[in-house]
């Protein structure tokens, strides 16, 4: 049953990344001649020269490629791949009656990237291939094993927004593509990195750390743990207090740390994404063995542990 969830789940993922991608091309990006890598963007060029729809122009760029792949990637890899970029045919073809959104070419590239961007994050999550710069990437990656996918992926697409600016005669198209290539993968980047961010703070200091941890916790309502740590010049012992805080509350741990030890040495780190109590959950089910703060601070708002950071047993030390 398990199983039949999360096939129907990446199946979701799946179809939703094909509209994402469909819609991007039809209310942005075609009809501003906006050709932003892969064979959407050479199907762009090429719909201009001849009267063929996208979506079929995309369909016929892949065969090729396909047949490739059945010898070089095996049978399973190269059928779902056939079925990725006959649905977004399919799809394509169905909305092509759609008019486009804005004449505007900086919004169509900006929101035709957070699209595209939008729809990457579905096909990963969906473990499936739709075909394109993705299958043209991945079949270069047999030839050149010494070049990352990252980097296949920018010579390929380059290679599509010179295409575009030279079929078009206008360094500006060009120019749009790449910036909504740019979008792309800072969506991509951001979704898949998280947005729960959260800072972690390190507080170093030579005094009790008690009223340190107690303020942090009475105040700020996050747990705190301790380290023992040894100061590798002067061979000193410190006490490190580690917790993790909302951008928004890093303040107020500043003005705490600056009232009860002036002399602390403090360090802020930008967390991408924490999970655990207090912050985004790894589960529905709280663990029933999960430590809680102080009892008169859980009425003000949930508790929350020092979430995403594993530390070796013996150096670990819950301060209440």
């Amino acid at each position: 049953m398990e199983v039949l969830r999360c096939e129907a789940q990446k199946m979701i993922y799946f179809l939703v990344g094909n509209l994402c991608y469909a819609l991007a091309i039809q209310f942005f990006l075609a009809g501003n001649s906006i050709a932003a890598g892969g064979f959407s963007g050479i199907a762009i060029v090429l719909s201009t020269l001849m009267p063929i729809s996208i979506g079929n122009f995309i369909f016929l760029l892949n065969l090729p490629f396909l047949i490739v792949s059945y010898f070089i990637k095996g049978k399973r890899y190269t059928l779902k791949t056939f079925m990725g970029s006959t649905i977004y045919t399919i799809m394509l073809n169905a909305i092509s009656f759609l008019p486009t959104v804005t004449q505007n070419k900086l919004v169509a590239a900006v929101f035709g990237g957070l699209l595209y961007g939008m729809g990457a994050v579905f096909f990963m999550k969906s473990d499936a291939s739709g075909g394109g710069t993705d299958l043209v990437a991945r079949l270069l990656k047999t030839k050149f094993p010494s070049l990352s996918i990252g980097k296949l992926f920018i010579i390929v697409d380059g290679s599509v927004v010179v295409f575009a600016m030279i079929i078009f005669r206008n360094i500006e198209a060009g120019l749009y593509a790449i910036i909504t290539i740019y979008v792309c993968s800072v969506v991509n980047d951001r979704v898949l990195a998280g947005f729960d961010k959260a800072n972690m703070c390190y507080i170093i200091t030579d005094r009790d750390p008690e009223g340190l941890a107690h303020a942090v916790q009475t105040e700020l309502g996050r747990s705190v743990t301790l380290q023992h740590g040894t100061g590798m010049y002067a061979k000193g012992e410190h006490n490190i207090l580690l917790t993790v805080l909302r951008p928004r509350e890093t303040w107020q741990l500043k003005q705490i740390v600056s009232e009860l030890d002036p002399n602390a040495f403090v360090v802020v780190a930008s967390a991408s994404e924490v999970m655990g109590r207090g912050f985004k959950k790894i589960s529905d089910e709280t663990p029933p063995d999960a430590l809680s703060l102080h009892p008169l601070n859980n009425k003000k708002r949930p508790p929350s542990h020092t979430a995403g950071v594993q530390m070796p047993q013996k150096q670990k030390e819950e301060v209440r």
